[in-house]
């Protein structure tokens, strides 16, 4: 279902010879801004995607959610940015779009990106909100998608 995701990020792997988020938001050239949680910019959110910025592609972030939180927030907006290049502009309009759709295949970009193996040995018996919060992730990156990890 998500091979064309794969084939992105194998791409980017190639090409680039990292995996690191903050690297490839380098040679992708798209800014990551850290921000105080109260500024205006972040429109009450804890991070916001922005694809042009002043003629910029940026990405604003509290600067303080956790490191690995964070890695997981940029990689899931890098996600954004290269899979759904048409819809980030529509996406102030939620009616013209499948925004679950398109935040399930992000949150795979994500979780598959920075590698994130969840070993059945280690979470067994422990439910997605003990998994998410063991990893700093947010419970809704499993949505869905478990079976594709």
């Amino acid at each position: 279902m998500y091979l064309w995701i794969d084939n992105i990020l194998e791409g980017l792997k190639d090409t680039y010879n990292t995996n690191n988020v903050y690297e490839l938001y380098d040679y992708l050239e798209i800014q990551m801004i850290k921000l105080e949680p109260a500024n205006i910019l972040l429109r009450c959110n804890e991070y916001f995607y922005y694809r042009n910025y002043f003629g910029n592609e940026i990405v604003l972030v509290r600067n303080d959610l956790n490191l690995e939180y964070e890695k997981f927030i940029l990689a899931h907006e890098l996600g954004h940015a290269l899979l759904h290049t048409e819809t980030c502009e529509a996406a102030f309009n939620k009616n013209l779009i499948n925004t679950g759709k398109l935040e399930k295949q992000s949150n795979y970009f994500a979780l598959k990106l920075l590698n994130l193996d969840i070993d059945p040995v280690a979470f067994k018996g422990f439910n997605i909100e003990q998994i998410a919060s063991s990893l700093y992730l947010p419970t809704n990156c499993f949505e869905n998608i478990t079976d594709k990890i």
